[in-house]
């Protein structure tokens, strides 16, 4: 299959607000490869999230059930810059990355994060890439139910693929997790296929909370509203980890964010005929 379009350069890829938020992304080695691509996630975020003004991050977090009174503004491709998480390997440096974070101030000085993936084309999140590999001395672990198939420290992808310990258990092992069941139920560790990308977020959002940073966090995801693949993948997410006091799932669509731009979302509407996306899209497609 072809390769979709590319634009020609940032003046026709993205909003004037979202330009000025790639010149940043780049001058931190933050650019996706394919940021210029039609259907590129990251300038689709770009694109939704840098053009809000306080009053929207306000409107964002309000959504989500918080009053916040302060906020800053959005940041891109947020990544935890002291590795707290032990993901970093000697060949690597790559960590989680959040494709965007809001934070807010309620009145009563409780300090709120919200984590958003943000989806426009793609119809997963990201699987673990230790359950695949070669080098994998315990599959068996992969393929026993519960979280890190119930064994933690026999987890190759815990054990950073033989190079560390990643902590990903440390944030999560007393959450209240759920099981799939009947049709929905792959088998296995819960988080080996489409939960995994969720997954470390979640241990990132649980971090933010453990260390104070945060006094509640939001992991959401944004994507079109008819985009039913994704929203079927978050509705299994939501499923296996129910919320608690500190953290919570729920769902953006990126119309309703488009709708707290200044122009109620002509431009973005402009720039993205989602009418015209075919649903699913494949994965030649799917490129960010």
């Amino acid at each position: 299959m072809s390769r979709l379009p590319v634009h020609s350069g940032p003046d026709t890829a993205l909003l004037p607000e979202a330009r000025t938020a790639l010149v940043d992304l780049v001058a931190r080695g933050l650019d996706h490869r394919w940021v210029m691509h039609h259907r590129s996630s990251q300038a689709f975020a770009l694109n939704l999230f840098a053009p809000l003004h306080p009053a929207g991050v306000r409107s964002v977090f309000a959504l989500f059930g918080f009053d916040v009174t302060e906020t800053d503004p959005a940041e891109f491709e947020y990544s935890d810059p002291n590795d707290r998480l032990g993901e970093a390997r000697p060949k690597s440096s790559h960590r989680t990355q959040v494709d965007v974070v809001l934070r807010g101030t309620t009145v009563n000085g409780q300090r709120v994060i919200a984590l958003i993936e943000v989806k426009f084309t793609e119809t997963d999140f990201g699987h673990c890439s230790a359950y695949g590999n070669p080098a994998n001395p315990r599959r068996d672990v992969c393929r026993s139910p519960g979280l890190f198939g119930g064994q933690p420290d026999a987890c190759f992808q815990l054990a950073n693929h033989g190079t560390g310990r990643r902590r990903y258990d440390k944030y999560l092992n007393l959450l209240q997790t759920v099981e799939p069941c009947g049709a929905g139920d792959a088998g296995g560790c819960l988080v080996r296929g489409s939960l995994n990308q969720p997954m470390r977020n979640l241990a990132l959002a649980h971090l933010l909370v453990h260390s104070g940073e945060a006094d509640h966090v939001i992991y959401a995801l944004c994507a079109p509203a008819a985009h039913p693949t994704i929203w079927r993948r978050f509705g299994e997410l939501a499923a296996a980890f129910p919320d608690n006091a500190d953290r919570k799932i729920r769902a953006l669509t990126a119309e309703l964010i488009a709708g707290l731009h200044d122009d109620n979302g002509a431009a973005l509407a402009a720039q993205y005929p989602i009418e015209a996306i075919e649903w699913p899209i494949t994965p030649s497609a799917q490129r960010s």
